[in-house]
C-alpha cells in the first residue's frame, strides 16, 4: 500500500470486512485499531511519511487467535517510550501492548516486519 492516510483507512475497512465474515465482530473493533497504529506508524515512522513509500498489512486467523503483521522498508524496531502528560503523541505502542495477547516484530529484507496476536474470544469461528 502506498504510505498514504487514504490507504490505511482502505486497509482498516477490508479488515473489519474479513473479521465481520470470520465471525469475529466481538473482537473486531480493538484488533482494528491496533492494526491501525501499526499501520500508522509504517506510515509514518517506516515510509518517512513519503507518498512514494510503501507498507503492507497481512492478517490471518486460525488456532484460537488473529495475528496482523504490518511490514515496512525501515529497520527501525519500534519502542514503548515514556511519556509525559502533556505530550500529544507517543502512546500508540503501549496502547497495543495493553490490547493485544502478544506483539514483536521480525527483520526482513529490506526492513521489518511488526505484528501482533490477539487471542479469540469464546464462540468465534473460524
Amino acid at each position: 500500500m502506498p504510505a498514504r492516510a487514504d490507504a490505511v483507512a482502505g486497509a482498516r475497512r477490508q479488515l473489519a470486512s474479513l473479521l465481520q465474515s470470520s465471525g469475529l465482530s466481538e473482537c473486531a473493533d480493538a484488533v482494528e485499531l491496533v492494526a491501525q497504529e501499526l499501520m500508522v506508524n509504517a506510515m509514518v515512522h517506516g515510509c518517512g511519511n513519503r507518498p512514494e513509500g510503501r507498507f503492507s498489512m497481512r492478517a490471518t486467523h486460525g488456532h484460537g487467535r488473529v495475528r496482523v503483521e504490518v511490514e515496512d522498508p525501515s529497520v527501525h524496531q519500534p519502542r514503548p517510550r515514556p511519556t509525559t502528560t502533556d505530550e500529544e503523541g507517543g502512546r500508540g505502542l503501549h496502547l497495543v501492548d495493553a490490547l493485544v495477547s502478544r506483539w514483536g516484530t521480525d527483520s526482513t529484507a529490506p526492513g521489518k516486519t511488526v505484528w501482533f496476536e490477539m487471542d479469540v474470544p469464546e464462540g468465534a469461528t473460524s
